[in-house]
Formats: C-alpha cells, sequence, structure tokens
C-alpha cells in the first residue's frame, strides 16, 4: 500500500484519538467500536487494518498531521494494539449504513420522497455524523446518499436554510419498510420521520 493510500485513514485515526491525553487500552477499545460503527470513522474495518500495517511498516512519522500530545512510539504502539483489536472481533458487523458517492444523485431520478424529516438539515448532518454535499446538477439543494444494512439506498436532500429535510427512495419497495429500515440504521427518533402522503 503506498503512502497516498495509507496516510488519510492513518490521519484519520490520529485525528480521534488527539484529544486523549493517554493511549491506553479504553481508548484502544473505544476506536475499536468507531470504526466498527462506521459513522464518523467510514472507511470500513478492512481499510483501517490494511492503512495500519502499511503504516507500521513504514519509516514514514505516522504522527505528523495534527498537533497531538503524542510522540511517534505512542502513536505506534497504539496503532498495533488497535489494528490486533479489530482482528480479535472478526467477523466484522456490516455498517448500518455505507455513505455512497454524491455523484451518484444522477442515478435518483425516479426516486420517490417518502418522509419528512422534523429536524433541520444541520440537526441531521450532526446526527448521522456525515456532511451533506451540494447535488449535482440541483438549484442549490444538499445531499446525503446512504445504501442501509437493510438493502435500500435513500438520500436526505435539503437546504441549509430553513425548510424541510425530505428522504428520498431509490428503487422499488414498501415506503413504512425503508422509513422503519432508515429510522433503525440511523438511531433518528421515529416521531421526527413523517411518511409522505
Amino acid at each position: 500500500m503506498m503512502t497516498a493510500d495509507w496516510r488519510g485513514p492513518v490521519d484519520q485515526l490520529l485525528y480521534s484519538v488527539m484529544f486523549d491525553s493517554v493511549l491506553d487500552d479504553a481508548v484502544v477499545a473505544r476506536t475499536a467500536r468507531t470504526v466498527l460503527d462506521g459513522r464518523s470513522l467510514t472507511a470500513g474495518p478492512g481499510a483501517y487494518v490494511d492503512a495500519i500495517g502499511a503504516a507500521l511498516s513504514s519509516d514514514a512519522r505516522l504522527a505528523e498531521s495534527f498537533d497531538t500530545p503524542h510522540d511517534e512510539a505512542a502513536f505506534r504502539d497504539f496503532l498495533g494494539r488497535l489494528r490486533h483489536r479489530l482482528e480479535q472481533l472478526r467477523p466484522w458487523p456490516e455498517p448500518a449504513y455505507v455513505r455512497l458517492p454524491v455523484e451518484q444523485w444522477l442515478t435518483f431520478g425516479a426516486a420517490r420522497p417518502v418522509a419528512q424529516l422534523g429536524q433541520s438539515l444541520m440537526a441531521v448532518q450532526d446526527r448521522l455524523a456525515q456532511r451533506f454535499e451540494r447535488l449535482p446538477g440541483d438549484d442549490g439543494r444538499y445531499g446525503l446518499l446512504l445504501r442501509l444494512n437493510s438493502g435500500h439506498t435513500v438520500a436526505v436532500v435539503g437546504s441549509y436554510q430553513p425548510g424541510p429535510v425530505t428522504l428520498l427512495q431509490r428503487g422499488p419497495g414498501d415506503p413504512a419498510t425503508v422509513i422503519a429500515a432508515f429510522q433503525a440504521a440511523t438511531g433518528l427518533d421515529r416521531s421526527l420521520i413523517v411518511p409522505t402522503p
């Protein structure tokens, strides 16, 4: 794995622990859970395990991208323990949802709205720990495209201006089933998901 391939995931891990004063076993366990959760560390456990392996076998400095209290030796030790912990947790569970590239918005031409979310776009973004992106070919709306672990593909679309945030379903299926799968995957309060009539 080339430096360009492992540096991004390793920098994500460094950033995730930059405010921890000591990289003890509790931090290793928490980071492993965060990797498996896939919400803020989104590359997937396999990508992090591979990146850690490549980084630890390199001569590059690993703890240089952010100003942290961790020296090189401490961060390398942490990465080794994290990789070991992730390997212990195999088989890895499927994440609740996977972010899809915003360019796939062009495949949502026949998507239908199935619900309105009773929260602002910023609140939904914070809850899902995912940044919304401007939709290509659109007039100022922003979206987040997700593949749920149920197999459904959805888009959450809205604006940073006051207004509704809409859940769209791509492909066939019962809207109530899609809404239930979205709620289960994201943990959004069910009372805030209002089905479209």
